[in-house]
């Protein structure tokens, strides 16, 4: 299936309003993290209570509604499920603004987590038609920039508006126009076609996935992705109160410094990431998971030095590294799953493992490190988060363990898919 050759030729125009819907995702995901201290003092909330807020309800809720809208997605096109995704969470973070209490909260988070579960599978998906598996990892690369940009803009934003009106109004500010803007896709985005072969059965769907698991790089790459999933939800829910708390920084630097270290690490990471996947690839495919392996296994003593160094400055400067090393493994991993994946599984294949992320990683990580913080308060104080981030570098080792095994399989699993066309790289 493809898009008509007008469209082909707009497929970058295309990408750019992906990459904007992506962006408001990630700025409405970040945004109480850097509200924690507000929203913690009128709520009268624990650390464990907002870890638990920020982790487990909105994993399970993100988790299952990802693989219904994927699956939606495949079958009866991308652009609803994107639209009506954006809309949803737009709306459920706006609605934020009048949580009362804990369960309150919970619930209007459940329902962001919600939509948002249906982006990017289906932008996925878009991208895997429209760009060939040459280029694929730089698009998804330029797609991706939404996890530093939107990181950036919802702390920045989000902690300026904190300051200056309040918690709740940023809720209010950072979530409307998220509907205007679904407003604009409904109009702009093409009405893609799903791809429906006849001859899938009931069935096929479970058999799709034990196909994909039995390749070893997409098992072992859905293992990686969980376990820095652990670590970089820890990271991203904790590290505005880290600074607050040990480095004395007001909602308004906090939210500053992180979106720089986010915002600059980030798009060099991503953008490196994808460039040198692309790059290498072509001569070893190999490559396209060692990159993110290398790059991870930087990461984690970057992360360790990050926390338990007192120069305020050089804690940004580590943080920035983190993120920088780190997504090296965004684009290439997605890149990888587009190419193993069946055409027609195509938003599936990316909400399994983004299922399996934000499952694991975004109810584990972050109630760990809330739990071991609260675990410790008695004895260190202000200092105990610091000493709880720490256990975060144990996941990002063992996570450039398993991107190492991914790479070792590629050629071979390559081998297996390619002959019978999935991931052709045909648009």
């Amino acid at each position: 299936m493809s898009f008509d050759p007008s469209a082909r030729r707009n497929g970058w125009v295309l990408l750019l309003l992906l990459l904007l819907v992506n962006v408001f995702n990630f700025v409405d995901r970040q945004l109480p993290y850097i509200l924690v201290t507000a929203i913690r003092s009128e709520l009268k909330l624990t650390d464990a209570q907002f870890g638990l807020m920020a982790g487990l309800p909105f994993a399970l809720v993100f988790s299952c509604c990802a693989l219904l809208l994927a699956r939606l997605a495949d079958r009866y096109g991308a652009r609803l499920v994107l639209v009506g995704s954006l809309a949803v969470w737009s709306l459920a973070t706006a609605l934020s603004g009048l949580a009362q209490g804990f369960f309150h909260l919970i619930a209007a988070r459940a329902f962001v987590a919600a939509g948002e579960s249906g982006s990017m599978p289906a932008a996925h998906a878009l991208i895997a038609r429209l760009f060939a598996v040459q280029g694929r990892a730089l698009a998804y690369a330029v797609f991706s920039l939404a996890v530093p940009i939107g990181g950036t803009l919802g702390l920045v934003l989000g902690g300026w508006i904190n300051d200056t009106l309040g918690w709740r109004q940023a809720f209010f500010v950072i979530g409307l126009p998220g509907v205007l803007l679904a407003l604009l896709a409904w109009v702009a985005l093409p009405a893609t076609p799903a791809v429906r072969p006849p001859d899938r059965s009931a069935s096929s769907f479970a058999a799709a996935l034990r196909q994909l698991f039995r390749l070893r790089s997409y098992a072992h790459t859905t293992a990686a992705c969980v376990l820095f999933g652990i670590a970089y939800f820890a990271m991203t829910v904790f590290g505005p109160a880290f600074l607050m708390r040990v480095h004395g920084h007001t909602a308004t630097q906090a939210g500053l410094a992180l979106g720089m270290a986010s915002g600059i690490g980030g798009v060099i990471g991503i953008l490196g990431g994808g460039i040198l996947a692309d790059h290498l690839g072509r001569k070893d495919a190999r490559w396209r998971q060692l990159v993110p392996a290398i790059g991870v296994a930087l990461c984690a003593p970057a992360a360790l030095g990050a926390w338990l160094c007192e120069p305020v400055g050089l804690a940004l400067l580590l943080l920035t590294l983190v993120h920088l090393l780190g997504l090296l493994c965004h684009a290439p991993t997605w890149a990888n799953i587009q190419l193993l994946a069946p055409d027609d599984m195509r938003a599936t294949a990316t909400a399994v493992v983004q299922f399996c992320i934000v499952l694991v990683g975004a109810s584990v990580g972050p109630a760990a490190i809330g739990w071991t913080s609260d675990l410790l308060a008695p004895k260190f104080g202000a200092a105990a988060l610091r000493y709880a981030l720490c256990g975060v570098a144990v996941f990002i080792a063992w996570s450039a363990l398993h991107f190492l095994l991914a790479s070792r399989a590629m050629g071979a699993d390559l081998a297996r898919v390619e002959p019978a066309g999935a991931g052709s790289g045909k648009p």
